[in-house]
């Protein structure tokens, strides 16, 4: 049995929970607070995590080990000072102790493969990828984890939750367990109380926003655009994350026209699937040749209210009549 997991990949969450599950599976309840340490590669030498891993337990039986950061096992040329010796660290994953589970945290995409030690790494040790929940895989998810709150959310319900605060499985947690909290044990979820409960961002106003011109909602639409007014937000930065939203419709409409599928359009827009498939609907809208025009009369919007030519909140209010 390997004694040794490596965990990668840039999903912190999943880092996390897969480091607290074995925690779990090694130690009683009861030991966990004096049988684990932590150290951080940063700051301290793997040799002093090594050492740690010889040491007996304080209360008798196994103990956890943690190195946090373990950068110098990916490219990642580091400027701290602290000196690691992989030639050490590969002696002792060769013949660990069989009472110390040995965990190495690294949160990065990926580990260099010219290092011996990596090279090796399948052999020596439980290798563990996190990476980031992208399409179905994170509608999965969400929907598991609103299970496990003892509620059920809606597809709808689910694809907007996504749409507003992405693949954060942080974030996504903290709403569903908000959310399930509002509405009780055994209910479900559906769109009205995600668009009622989940914290708001300027980026989910501007779908918003955009939503209700496209739909002719003009009202719907002022009523969005005054309550980020009282909120605060700045009309220059309003416009472009506008502009954002409407070059992305303006990419998604050119692939579409070309064949390309709604993955490949993620793909190569650097999108979230869930992003592409809701901006895909907003298509329809507008031709080509008036996207241009929205984009163009965007760009000469921010730069006359830059340069002060024009009164900000005014302006914009005018323009989006004008797209309505």
């Amino acid at each position: 049995m390997k004694h040794v997991y490596i965990l990668f990949g840039l999903e912190a969450y999943l880092l996390e929970q897969k480091k607290n599950e074995i925690i779990r599976n090694t130690l009683p309840l009861e030991e966990i607070e004096f049988a684990v340490s932590v150290h951080d590669a940063r700051e301290a030498s793997i040799q002093e995590a090594i050492d740690d891993c010889q040491t007996l337990s304080l209360v008798g039986g196994k103990r956890v080990v943690i190195v946090k950061d373990c950068y110098f096992l990916t490219t990642e040329k580091s400027k701290e000072k602290v000196q690691h010796d992989l030639d050490q660290l590969y002696s002792y994953l060769e013949s660990p102790n069989e009472y110390t589970t040995f965990i190495l945290i690294i949160p990065f995409e990926k580990l260099d493969g010219r290092k011996k030690i990596v090279k090796n790494i399948k052999k020596l040790a439980n290798v563990y990828e996190a990476k980031p929940l992208k399409g179905s895989k994170l509608f999965d998810w969400v929907y598991d984890r609103s299970r496990k709150e003892n509620i059920s959310m809606s597809t709808d319900a689910i694809n907007l939750l996504m749409n507003y605060i992405g693949s954060n499985l942080f974030q996504l947690e903290q709403e569903i367990v908000k959310m399930a909290l509002y509405i009780g044990k055994g209910n479900e979820l559906g769109v009205a109380d995600v668009e009622q409960l989940v914290s708001r961002t300027l980026e989910q106003d501007i779908f918003k926003l955009i939503n209700s011109i496209m739909n002719k909602e003009i009202n719907r639409a002022f009523e969005i655009l005054d309550d980020m007014f009282k909120q605060g937000e700045d009309s220059i930065k309003i416009i472009n994350l506008i502009a954002r939203q409407f070059r992305i419709i303006f990419q998604l409409k050119v692939l579409r026209k070309q064949g390309v599928s709604n993955g490949v359009m993620a793909s190569k827009l650097k999108l979230p699937p869930f992003v592409v498939s809701s901006a895909l609907g907003m298509c329809e809208q507008y031709d080509l040749d008036q996207l241009l025009h929205i984009l163009s009369n965007l760009s000469n919007l921010d730069f006359k209210m830059k340069t002060g030519q024009i009164p900000k909140e005014l302006s914009l209010e005018t323009f989006l009549t004008q797209i309505a």
